[in-house]
């Protein structure tokens, strides 16, 4: 359905007036059976727009019931007229005509269905009387119904122009379609071949989620209903391998309806070939800087082994009279890989996770109109062979439509017709079926027009769809079946195009946005930091495994029509900081020390989720205190440990600052330094030592003394010694004893 708003020039008025004239005297268009519509006695008069009205909010629409019309066949041709002003359009007339003059070239029809052509049309077809337009109010003529006699067309097959005129006051809008005719188009049949993205909806997790797959492989799920709509059809499909690769990490938790779609892909008779990782935007890539393009390189986080554990067969009981076979004996060959016993899991790796039979490899296919010539070097240098390029990106020296296949410089590219693709996709994510078919319409004008060029060679065109989801199978089903059954089309395969003989091409460099390629860059720059942070892991891939998958599910060209994406990035962002962070020394108090020889305790806090190995290093300020060496400590998730380092006082007393800095051992830098006031006070051990020792032998002489003095004592008085008991004499050889 083309609708156009725009005011006619002189030539529509002067159409107004000959269809007018045309219907007074009896001309074959009065002959067209159109029902006038009378005036009603007991009409209430509305109040009548102004004579400016705004003419940006009255539309005209052209809808037919056919994409093309053949030698022997009709079609039927309505308009519809809408009034979205604030006021009611007075009484006006509409006309219907059409031209005798096939459209020669694209740059014409382009013009012609926008709306700005000039072309020929000047075989007036109806003139209707249209009544008053209430604010709102939308008004359909009957259909009238045309073959090639009634429009003039002659026997050459083409794409000829039909144009609607309304009249209300001094509101003139029209509308601008064209008519396919085909009488002999299978004489110049036109290669046309198609490829679609099977794509999921946009995400940050890096693979989708048990309940994601569920929802999108549902009956009416987004990715049942591009395999309803494709599925062995001459339609090559580009597989997001991620969808792959999602299905499979689940392992035995793979929803059901999950495992029976990609059985049914695997079943397809359609060419296929690889997208990029999660779609990833591939010219983005290259524009950002990037040496090559990005590629998976773990999903072992994604795995639980518990979802792929053998499990045993169920035993049967022993039947006596069919006794179990004897088990073999094992082998002794080295070579041998053992199995893993039952219960035991066996984890996928990457490339069985990806895997898959794709008849064609090698095809880099970056969003429309986003590429730069540049970028086919970045893309070559990624083990790409051909770049799919919209031909709004390319300019040819050929006077006519060029076939898919092409050459940029040294680089091969499938071009695929922008105007050509944007019908097919219309027809595709048509709401009701007057829209598919007016789409359809549109779709077999540009493909007339490019197989009646003059001087061309016999050529293959391809035609893309988009990363969007039909609004069901069948809709999407009908528009390639409409697709294909245009007169002028000859289906083709991906790889006959490819094999075609390649015309140069020029890429008019059409670069992503600044502020697009300047987060692209820091998504990179921030995955070398978590690069070094992941070597204090037991498994770095764990961490940078999944930290590559959600930089490609962020770089899904899904997201560049998504207003979400910079929250998206941002948010992502903020997560990896997080982590960046979660390993840290933790605030220490000034330290005293009072020894030669000492290690001080200092605090190591883990809040990453998996256990760290971190390499702690102090340095002195001062050669007053001396570290022997660095610390390797393992520190458990979500944990603070103390770390001690030996120490050694050298030189005197003072102040000293430690700095502490975390390692891994690979000898990565882990978080910011930390400084700690250290003051040594290590002659105040000797200090205290010689005072101990100083007091022992004061106390150890003066029982001496004593002990001498009691003895001197006895000997000068012998008498009042006497009478003293050898209990006595125990009593003080125990104190002697004790005092020294």
């Amino acid at each position: 359905m083309t609708k156009n708003r725009f005011p006619k020039t002189l030539r529509v008025l002067v159409a107004t007036a000959v269809g007018l004239v045309s219907l007074g005297v009896g001309t074959g268009a009065a002959a067209l059976n159109t029902p006038s519509i009378p005036a009603t006695a007991n009409q209430a008069v509305p109040a009548l727009a102004p004579a400016a009205a705004p003419i940006e909010d009255i539309t005209v629409e052209i809808s037919s019931s056919a994409s093309f019309l053949s030698a022997d066949e009709a079609m039927t041709v309505t308009v519809t007229i809408d009034n979205s002003t604030a006021a009611a359009l007075p009484a006006g007339t509409l006309v219907l005509e059409s031209g005798t003059e096939p459209i020669e070239s694209r740059e014409a029809l382009a013009d012609w269905l926008s709306g700005t052509g000039k072309l020929a049309s000047d075989r007036p077809l109806t003139s209707v009387p249209i009544p008053v337009l209430e604010p709102g109010a939308r008004h359909t003529m009957t259909p009238i119904t045309v073959n090639a006699e009634l429009l003039g067309l002659p026997a050459a097959a083409g794409a000829y122009p039909l144009d609607a005129s309304y009249t209300s006051a001094d509101a003139v809008v029209g509308a601008t379609e064209t008519i396919v005719h085909t009488p002999d188009a299978t004489n110049r049949p036109l290669g046309v071949a198609v490829a679609a993205p099977i794509t999921a909806p946009p995400g940050t997790t890096g693979l989708l989620g048990g309940d994601a797959l569920a929802l999108y492989t549902s009956p009416t799920g987004v990715l049942t209903r591009q395999l309803d709509g494709l599925i062995d059809r001459p339609v090559a499909l580009g597989i997001d391998p991620m969808i792959i690769a999602s299905i499979r990490a689940l392992g035995s938790a793979a929803p059901a309806s999950a495992v029976n779609w990609l059985d049914r892909l695997s079943r397809a008779t359609n060419e296929t070939f690889p997208l990029q990782f999660s779609d990833a935007d591939a010219s983005v890539q290259a524009q950002a800087g990037l040496p090559g393009l990005l590629n998976p390189t773990s999903l072992r986080y994604s795995l639980d082994p518990e979802n792929f554990v053998e499990r045993a067969p169920d035993s049967e009981p022993d039947d006596p009279n069919n006794p179990a076979p004897a088990e073999p004996a094992p082998t002794t060959d080295p070579s041998t890989t053992p199995s893993p016993s039952p219960g035991e899991p066996t984890l996928p790796t990457l490339a069985e996770l990806t895997e898959w039979p794709y008849t064609t490899t090698g095809i880099v296919w970056p969003d429309d109109g986003t590429v730069q010539a540049a970028d086919l070097a970045v893309f070559s240098a990624s083990g790409a062979t051909t770049t799919v390029v919209s031909s709004a990106n390319v300019t040819t020296e050929d006077g006519y439509t060029a076939g898919a296949a092409g050459t940029a410089g040294d680089a091969s590219v499938l071009v695929s017709d922008a105007a050509a693709s944007d019908a097919l996709r219309e027809a595709a994510t048509a709401v009701t079926t007057d829209e598919q078919l007016n789409a359809l319409t549109n779709l077999a004008s540009q493909l007339m027009v490019i197989a009646a060029e003059e001087d061309a060679p016999q050529r293959t065109v391809l035609l893309t769809l988009d990363r969007g989801w039909p609004l069901s199978g069948s809709r999407l089903s009908d528009a390639i079946t409409g697709l294909m059954a245009m007169p002028t089309v000859s289906a083709a395969v991906l790889s006959a195009a490819v094999a075609q003989e390649a015309t140069a091409v020029s890429i008019n460099d059409a670069p992503q946005s600044p502020d697009r390629i300047a987060l692209v860059k820091r998504l990179h720059t921030r995955e070398a930091s978590l690069a070094e942070f992941s070597t204090m892991l037991d498994e770095p891939a764990l961490l940078t495994g999944r930290e590559r998958a959600e930089i490609l599910s962020l770089l899904a060209v899904g997201w560049r029509s998504d207003s979400g994406w910079t929250s998206a990035v941002t948010a992502h962002d903020t997560a990896t900081t997080s982590t960046l962070q979660s390993v840290s020394i933790t605030a220490t108090s000034p330290i005293l020390m009072v020894s030669n020889q000492s290690s001080l305790p200092f605090s190591v806090r883990n809040e990453y989720d998996l256990p760290v190995t971190v390499v702690l290093q102090a340095s002195s300020s001062s050669l007053k205190l001396s570290v022997d060496s660095s610390v390797t400590q393992k520190i458990a998730p979500h944990a603070r440990e103390s770390v001690r380092v030996p120490v050694e006082a050298r030189l005197g007393n003072g102040d000293v600052t430690v700095r502490l800095q975390l390692y891994s051992p690979q000898s990565a830098v882990i978080g910011e330094s930390s400084l700690v006031p250290v003051t040594v006070r290590a002659d105040w051990e000797g200090i205290g030592a010689a005072a101990l020792v100083v007091f022992i032998a004061l106390l150890f002489i003066g029982g001496l003394i004593r002990t001498v003095h009691k003895r001197r004592a006895e000997r000068r008085h012998p008498a009042n010694t006497a009478g003293a008991t050898d209990t006595d004499a125990t009593a003080t050889d125990s104190v002697d004893a004790g005092e020294r």
